[in-house]
C-alpha cells in the first residue's frame, strides 16, 4: 500500500518541478509567480492524472505537491547560486 502511494507522489513531485523550471525558463517569470504556477500544476496532476475522487483530498494533495516541489526548486537554486560563487564568501 505504501509503495503504492509514494510512487505517484514521487512522479507528481518531479513533474511538477520541471514543468516550473522550464516555465520559469521559456516565460522568464519572476520568483513570486512561480508557487501559483506549481500549485496551478499540482491542481491539474491531481485532477486528471491521479483522477481524484474527492475535491479536498485533491486539493490537500496538490498543496502538498506544490509546496514541496517549489521548495525543491528553491533549494536547488540556492545550492546552485551556492556552487558558482564557493570561492566568495565565509567558506573559503
Amino acid at each position: 500500500m505504501i509503495q503504492m502511494m509514494i510512487i505517484p507522489a514521487f512522479a507528481a513531485l518531479g513533474s511538477i518541478m520541471v514543468l516550473t523550471i522550464l516555465i520559469k525558463l521559456l516565460f522568464h517569470a519572476h520568483d513570486l509567480i512561480l508557487f501559483p504556477v506549481a500549485l496551478a500544476l499540482g491542481l491539474f496532476y491531481t485532477a486528471f492524472v491521479e483522477q481524484r475522487s474527492e475535491l479536498v483530498e485533491g486539493a490537500l494533495a496538490a498543496g502538498i505537491y506544490a509546496l514541496s516541489a517549489y521548495g525543491l526548486y528553491m533549494i536547488v537554486k540556492k545550492l546552485l547560486a551556492l556552487y558558482r560563487h564557493s570561492k566568495e564568501g565565509p567558506y573559503q
